[in-house]
């Protein structure tokens, strides 16, 4: 049976929101994700959302912290290469991290552009590409026979230098990732719609602080307007002096509307759905979380290492391993900057490992934070017998060839 080839559909799309943007987006109609509102239409103005600003910096945050490692196995390569722990030569590498871990999550994409390579082809820079200028072709869309094309502001770039990291798969669009912000956009746009809703409260639907009853029934305009200026001109200012009222004058406090109050209400939930959004536990964000009062941080470290962190580091350790070094070496995110314990935790810890024969003992000094080889120490190239300290602070020590004598 012969096989008739499929005609060439190009397609184009961002490989970041699919609303609005540069370059030609999928039609929204067929997006099976959440629709844009005037709050919340893109990346930029999630970011703008306090518990999202806070969820993308506590990953980018931590990850940009641990160091990143070349290894051949189980075997670490020492030193660690340059181009490893500076893969821009322009920008530091944590900022490198935190920017494509950024892109990662509000976007779904993460690309960059290898600029430079040595005699072997592998490379030795690379630089970032902000997801929001860089668009996809793709043609045609069938298994087997895709060409997938990068443009960076309408230029075509080289698919051999393009290294891309996605977040999962765009079901419309499979070249392509998905950010938590495509995702979410609805739910998104209505936690900055709360936020909006108790600005406007707060500006322009604010309540008096008082309320002052008149004993008489009735009471005109112009008494009252004199009596509130009278009150204003005397208690506007910071100090507190008496007041003298009519019998049966009443003074109430007022406070928020019963329906205003329930926004400090609102915004602790919209707390906890921005947490289950990036897949974090409400804890981090400042959501109120029962039985977290007497937990230390080793275990929360752990936790977030393993359930949120752990999924990231696997697409960048693979795809950016693949590109930079040669078949068998592997870049590697040092988890143990996270897991690190305290002082006196990570030495008896040490002393153990230690004792056990597990560890060497620069290996233990290492893991307490100290250099692995310290002049003097005991089993670190020092002669191990030492002479005893004198027990009597005016006895001296015997000297070359002397056997002893007392202090005259």
């Amino acid at each position: 049976m012969a096989v008739v080839a499929a005609p060439v559909v190009p397609t184009r799309a961002l490989v970041r929101d699919s609303e609005g943007g540069y370059g030609i987006p999928p039609p929204p109609a067929i997006a099976p994700y959440g629709s844009p509102g005037p709050y919340v239409y893109d990346a930029g103005s999630a970011m703008q959302v306090p518990a999202v600003s806070r969820a993308v910096q506590l990953y980018s945050g931590l990850v940009k912290q641990m160091p990143i490692d070349v290894y051949q196995g189980y075997t670490r390569v020492a030193p660690t290469p340059r181009f490893i722990r500076r893969p821009d030569p322009t920008n530091a590498g944590s900022w490198y991290v935190q920017v494509s871990v950024e892109d990662y999550l509000l976007s779904g994409n993460t690309v960059s552009y290898v600029t430079r390579r040595g005699y072997d082809g592998w490379p030795l820079a690379v630089q970032w590409l902000p997801i929001t200028w860089v668009s996809i072709l793709w043609e045609p869309p069938v298994p087997g026979a895709s060409r997938v094309r990068y443009f960076y502001l309408g230029q075509e770039l080289d698919p051999v230098n393009v290294i891309h990291v996605k977040r999962g798969a765009d079901r419309m669009f499979p070249v392509r990732g998905v950010g938590v912000v495509e995702e979410h956009l609805s739910t998104l746009d209505r936690v900055a719609m709360e936020e909006e809703y108790e600005r406007g409260a707060l500006s322009g639907g604010a309540v008096p602080s008082v309320a002052v009853i008149t004993p008489q029934p009735e009471i005109t305009n112009d008494v009252a307007e004199e009596a509130k200026d009278a009150w204003l001109a005397k208690f506007s200012g910071p100090q507190r002096e008496p007041v003298i009222l009519p019998n049966g004058t009443q003074v109430i406090p007022l406070a928020w509307s019963p329906t205003d109050t329930q926004l400090s209400e609102a915004r602790r939930q919209s707390l906890q759905d921005v947490a289950n959004m990036f897949n974090l536990d409400g804890y981090w964000l400042g959501s109120p979380v029962s039985g977290m009062t007497y937990r230390t941080a080793g275990p929360q470290y752990q936790q977030v290492l393993r359930t949120s962190l752990e999924p990231v580091l696997a697409d960048f350790e693979d795809v950016w391993s693949d590109a930079w070094l040669p078949y068998g070496t592997d870049a590697r995110f040092r988890r143990s900057q996270l897991l690190r314990e305290d002082l006196a935790t990570a030495a008896q810890a040490a002393q153990l490992l230690y004792g056990a024969g597990i560890m060497a003992l620069p290996e233990a000094r290492v893991e307490v934070g100290l250099p692995p080889d310290m002049p003097g120490a005991i089993g670190a190239g020092a002669d191990m017998a030492q002479p005893a300290a004198p027990a009597d602070p005016n006895e001296t020590m015997p000297g070359p060839g002397e056997t002893g004598g007392e202090q005259v």
